[in-house]
């Protein structure tokens, strides 16, 4: 895990999306705040906290939206 990216992180604002492409197998961890992550193909919609990850499983477009205001993440 590079530590320098969830060190810094990537803020979302309100409403803005952070596009995923063919990111299979690639970590997104929550910093702050809470998150709606959906996949290309996947029925499941995986909403996590602050502290929480997950590993994007499935090729094509995966989506990781803020909800209740800014969220901030970290991808590895």
């Amino acid at each position: 895990m590079d530590l320098s990216q969830i060190a810094s992180g990537i803020d979302l604002a309100p409403g803005q999306a952070l596009r995923l492409e063919d990111a299979t197998g690639r970590r997104v961890t929550v910093l702050q705040g809470h998150v709606w992550i959906t996949q290309d193909g996947d029925p499941r919609d995986v909403v996590l906290q602050a502290g929480e990850d997950f590993v994007i499983e499935r090729p094509g477009l995966a989506l990781v939206t803020p909800l209740d205001g800014g969220a901030r993440v970290a991808q590895s």
